[in-house]
């Protein structure tokens, strides 16, 4: 079925019926998120967390030092 007939036939759904067809999209869309780009946001955050902790630590000692 090409994309134009899947418009078209969504179009003639009743209401009820694309918002039924909107949430499952939407599932689609999330569960493709997680696959993807989910792991790459994760790995960025422990990144940026491990970069936040070693700063805090050369923070901490330069004070601790120098008072």
């Amino acid at each position: 079925m090409e994309l134009a007939e899947l418009k078209t036939a969504i179009k003639n759904l009743s209401a009820e019926e694309r918002r039924k067809i909107a949430l499952y999209i939407l599932e689609l869309e999330k569960d493709h998120f997680q696959g993807t780009l989910g792991p790459q946001i994760v790995d960025d955050l422990e990144g940026l967390s491990r970069v936040v902790q070693e700063s805090v630590q050369k923070m901490k000692k330069y004070v601790k030092d120098n008072l």
